[in-house]
């Protein structure tokens, strides 16, 4: 996209320390026992040693006022260039520090330094459903599978199936049931019970589809909120060529719907609406605005079936986004425009914009945050699915332009860098913190420095990555979390 502008590759203070240790780790301080790293942790420092500050309420926020907030640059905690996992004090796993600018308290759960992140955390819900645990792939290559406490960073159970391979980034909390999650296998969909008793049991197949499963993008949700009904995609037309479309399922009645949904990218997302009532897919590849594809499939379960005449509801920016089912009785998609005002959007997935001006299409939907994706240039968003926090999204702003390494925080926009969360019915906005993922690039490995937000099921978790001014390896970045409210 013409607006992701590279950041620039200045080299953060920690590069001579990991030119010599190569994959060694600068950990925290504090050396402490809950180290989630990949490798051994070290004692040592690459800067000033400044004392954690008093924790506050993690319920600590800024009431929106539109205005640029920049973080500090002096300050022995605030320091933005200096504060970092390579600095002795600096949060060990488990630990919590407070935003100096926002007041949200931000607890730190891995310590991965001196490997790249290899977290598929956006978008669909990387923590389960109370937000108690949360998946977290480390090692090289993302082949050591773990699950995290979320309040302490221990973790809980280690070397986790279907945390691996082509279809591990669909791996999925259950809606429900809070120890359970799903991975694929073949043409398998597994359910794994980590209460169950005996270890031999924990494993479950749930369903054999005709075809092998096929990865979904890894992004929002295959499962709606009362754990009934799943999306999964899979080829089973037996014409030697990969026409892979997502059917619905009814894992109570073991039901495989008629109908089906092509992605509109073969490689992006189908997702369920958490009150599972519609599949929605988007931005087809060969589209442009004020016309590019995004797509709803209302699903009719008295007769089972997907009603195959879609709602093209959105026309003005790409993929990135959440799907909400709010307590007003609307399914939104809350998203961003890439064109003209660049502001971020609540828009109601039920009507159909085809054909519609870019002005139409603003005027039918509602304004959340204003600017944002003109100046920053990205952002990632998470929604709660269910309980009291249902109608709120999770933001993290991004940009690529104006934060390297090492830098000095200048001309910045409101929201920028930031943590926020907002209500989509009652349009509040409370911003929490810096995220200090800084350098971000779109190429290769900068991905995974993005912070990526995701949320709980519930949303009382709210967990995004950040390298906090560590410039190499290339896509280094811890996971942090956030309670919420």
């Amino acid at each position: 996209m013409s607006r992701y502008m590279k950041a620039q590759s200045s080299i953060g203070h920690c590069l001579a320390l990991f030119a010599i240790l190569n994959l060694a780790a600068c950990g925290s301080g504090s050396g402490s026992s809950s180290d989630s790293s990949p490798g051994p942790a070290s004692a040592s420092s690459c800067g000033p040693s400044p004392a954690l500050p008093p924790a506050r309420p993690a319920s600590s926020f800024l009431s929106n006022d539109t205005r640029v907030h920049m973080p500090p640059v002096i300050g022995q905690f605030a320091a933005y260039n200096d504060w970092s996992p390579c600095v002795t004090g600096f949060p060990a796993v488990g630990d919590s520090y407070v935003d100096p600018v926002f007041g949200g308290t931000v607890r730190r759960l891995t310590n991965t330094m001196g490997f790249r992140n290899q977290e598929d955390i956006y978008g669909h819900h990387w923590a389960n459903a109370d937000g108690t645990l949360a998946f977290s792939r480390q090692g090289i290559n993302g082949e050591i599978g773990r699950i995290l406490s979320t309040t302490t960073g221990h973790v809980i159970y280690d070397d986790q199936p279907g945390m691996s391979g082509p279809t591990a980034i669909d791996i999925a909390w259950d809606a429900i049931d809070r120890n359970v999650y799903y991975y694929y296998s073949g043409s398998d969909l597994i359910r794994r019970d980590l209460a169950a008793q005996p270890p031999q049991l924990i494993d479950t197949i749930m369903k054999t589809f005709p075809a092998p499963l096929e990865p979904n993008g890894g992004s929002l949700n295959t499962q709606d909120r009362s754990g009934q009904y799943f999306t999964v995609r899979y080829d089973d037309t037996n014409n030697g060529i990969n026409d892979a479309t997502n059917k619905v399922w009814d894992s109570q009645a073991d039901i495989i719907y008629s109908g089906a949904v092509t992605p509109l990218n073969p490689t992006g997302w189908v997702a369920i609406t958490p009150d599972g009532k519609y599949l929605v897919t988007a931005a087809g590849q060969f589209s442009e605005a004020p016309n590019i594809e995004h797509y709803s499939y209302e699903i009719d379960h008295v007769h089972h079936t997907i009603l195959p005449t879609p709602t093209q509801f959105w026309g003005l920016c790409g993929d990135h986004g959440a799907l909400i089912s709010a307590s007003d009785g609307h399914n939104y998609f809350i998203t961003h425009n890439c064109t003209g005002d660049a502001n971020t959007y609540r828009v109601d997935i039920t009507l159909n914009q085809a054909g519609k001006t870019e002005v139409e299409q603003i005027a039918a939907n509602q304004v959340l945050l204003q600017g944002v994706f003109d100046k920053t240039g990205d952002g990632h968003l998470s929604a709660v699915s269910k309980g009291p926090n249902q109608d709120w999204v999770f933001a993290d702003i991004e940009t690529f332009s104006d934060d390297p390494f090492n830098g000095t925080p200048s001309g910045w926009a409101p929201y920028e860098q930031e943590i926020v969360a907002i209500n989509v019915v009652k349009l509040e906005v409370r911003r929490y913190a810096h995220h200090r993922s800084r350098g971000l690039d779109t190429s290769g490995d900068h991905y995974y420095a993005q912070p990526r937000i995701s949320c709980s099921w519930d949303g009382s978790v709210v967990l995004w990555t950040s390298n906090f001014n560590v410039a190499a390896p290339v896509g280094y970045a811890d996971l942090y979390a956030m309670s919420f409210p």
